[in-house]
């Protein structure tokens, strides 16, 4: 009787795995409301030019929207797709936030920190 009772035991385990998983599950849909996506960290850049023009659009034509100084901390939002030469310099285009105001700027001068706390300690090198 001891030799039978394992394998009964585990006969009556996977009969009752069984009826556990047979049921069938409605799937229904749950309607969420829109949320933004926010990044996972935020990536920023300094200006290493002199004076740096924040445009509307990446093209080194559109409308100009500021000018940076060298040594300004932006938090860079996007990039373009391809990359592009202006001045010998080759570079994608990045939108970037500069108190609040949404541009597009070069990349080739352009430092890129992975950190607000490291693009601002670089920024002391301009002072």
């Amino acid at each position: 009787m001891n030799k039978k009772m394992p394998a009964l035991l585990l006969s009556i385990s996977l009969l009752f795995v069984f009826i556990s998983c047979s049921g069938k599950d409605e799937l229904r849909s749950i309607p969420l409301p829109e949320t933004s996506v926010f990044p996972i960290h935020a990536q920023w850049g300094v200006v290493t030019s002199h004076f740096l023009r924040l445009r509307e659009n990446p093209d080194s034509k559109a409308t100009i929207l500021a000018h940076l100084r060298g040594g300004t901390a932006v938090e860079i939002l996007t990039r373009s797709t391809k990359r592009e030469i202006i001045e010998g310099q080759n570079s994608y285009w990045f939108q970037v936030n500069y108190n609040g105001l949404k541009g597009w700027i070069f990349g080739g001068y352009l430092k890129e920190f992975n950190s607000k706390s490291a693009a601002i300690e670089y920024t002391k090198e301009f002072k």
